[in-house]
């Protein structure tokens, strides 16, 4: 294993931080983070969203090194520092949605390397929810789970019948750009510019907190090689394809925290609500005045949201 880049001009994460190359068993290269407390109670592993990174969760980490946890964070594949899988490196792409599950087996193999303290704990966040749960389903050794607006459906327009077009179109028309060899080329109509390059808050649909937005812009504006834009047809394909399973599986036995908004702009709330339904030993929380960055938000939810989360882990 060798040393990779840990940003700490944009962290705001504990100062005893420490990145680390991992190869995969189809060979992608994946950077891997972690902190440790003293006398910890447990590790807490995050599975970032898509267009996310290592960086994004330094208060996080902080907050939870204050709890007593150590923390382990990963890049995917595809984003961050990790390998990057076309030319155009700001295209979101995997070949297929279980790949991402190769890049799983590595953190795995890594904490289990270093000793992390035990019980182990994952905190899945969006499209790392989608990971997440496959993962639990797949034997993921962790003791309890919390989902941050989880993907278990992509949110493809505000509209509820233009959304149910778009979904299908997304997992019909597949094959027609794999024809033309345009599955790798971006979803048409999505951006092809990093969303926070040009985000204002004002009308930003991660945050409600003008401080933390300004956090997460500086990071990109600052370190843009972390940055991401918009997804493959193949992604988003293959993706639409791995959402619609889930919601359809049977929730693994596990004991579960899910936090969502019913505001969120990003992913589909019904989904969330009916694998929750079906999820026996389960808590969700819903926070009325939240954006879909549940953990990125401004102090007093911050509060309420980590007081749950002590309260499930105890």
């Amino acid at each position: 294993m060798r040393t990779a880049p840990l940003y700490q001009d944009i962290l705001e994460g504990p100062a005893n931080g420490c990145a680390e190359w991992l190869n995969t068993e189809d060979n992608i290269r994946i950077r891997a983070a972690y902190w440790l407390t003293e006398q910890p109670i447990g590790t807490i592993i995050i599975f970032p969203g898509r267009n996310e990174y290592i960086e994004k969760y330094g208060r996080t980490c902080k907050k939870f090194s204050e709890m007593r946890f150590n923390s382990l964070v990963i890049d995917w594949r595809g984003q961050g520092l990790s390998d990057r899988l076309l030319q155009n490196y700001l295209i979101g792409h995997v070949d297929e949605f279980t790949d991402y599950q190769n890049d799983v087996k590595a953190i795995v193999k890594f904490a289990e390397m270093n000793e992390l303290a035990k019980p182990w704990y994952l905190l899945a966040h969006s499209m790392g929810g989608t990971i997440g749960l496959r993962a639990i389903k797949n034997g993921l050794p962790v003791e309890k789970v919390i989902f941050s607006a989880p993907m278990w459906e992509i949110k493809m327009h505000l509209n509820h019948f233009a959304d149910s077009i778009l979904h299908l179109y997304g997992r019909n028309s597949y094959l027609i750009y794999k024809m033309l060899k345009m599955e790798k080329e971006f979803v048409p109509r999505t951006d092809q510019i990093p969303y926070l390059k040009t985000a204002q808050f004002e009308k930003n649909s991660l945050t409600t907190d003008k401080d933390y937005f300004k956090y997460l812009k500086n990071q990109i504006l600052i370190h843009p090689e972390l940055a991401l834009a918009g997804p493959s047809i193949k992604w988003l394909n293959t993706a639409l394809l791995e959402c619609q399973k889930l919601k359809k599986t049977i929730p693994p036995k596990i004991p579960c925290l899910t936090i969502s908004s019913p505001n969120d702009k990003i992913i589909n709330n019904a989904a969330i609500k009916k694998v929750m339904g079906k999820w026996k030993n389960s808590t969700h929380l819903e926070i009325d005045n939240a954006e879909h960055e549940l953990l990125m938000e401004d102090k007093d939810l911050l509060q309420l949201i980590y007081s749950v989360i002590r309260n499930f882990l105890k």
